[in-house]
């Protein structure tokens, strides 16, 4: 799945955005924090460039979550942990995600999605918490 756009800051080699946004979000799993789309490309060197990162973004939120479980085999998606500003909840690409894992209906309503979004994040936040 290539990550790399028209707006990727090429002082960043794409191909390890995946290993290294892992360890971003095993960092603020750590604390008990989420970040936001933002934050994440920030924390990687601005690899897309900000305002039009959204599906570079998504696609490497994508990639990570699989790193994670191929790496871990744990079974929670560790993408929830970015989240929208405005929101505070996931874009509409981890909920496809969610779906296409068969681990939440695309139908689901928003309190479904809002549930599962905090066991996802309470399950990362258990699994590398500052013991």
């Amino acid at each position: 799945m290539p990550l790399g756009n028209a707006s990727l800051n090429t002082s960043n080699d794409p191909a390890q955005l995946p290993e290294r946004g892992l360890e971003v979000l095993k960092r603020y799993a750590s604390r008990g924090e989420t970040l936001t789309y933002g934050d994440l490309n920030r924390e990687l060197g601005e690899p897309f460039a900000p305002g039009t990162f959204h599906g570079g973004i998504g696609r490497l939120c994508e990639a990570l979550n699989q790193l994670h479980e191929t790496t871990t085999g744990q079974p929670f998606m560790i993408c929830a942990l970015v989240v929208r500003a405005d929101s505070g909840q996931p874009g509409d690409g981890f909920f496809k995600l969610a779906d296409r894992l068969r681990r939440l209906p695309l139908i689901a309503d928003a309190e479904t999605r809002r549930v599962f979004v905090r066991w996802q994040c309470e399950a990362a936040f258990a699994a590398y918490s500052q013991a």
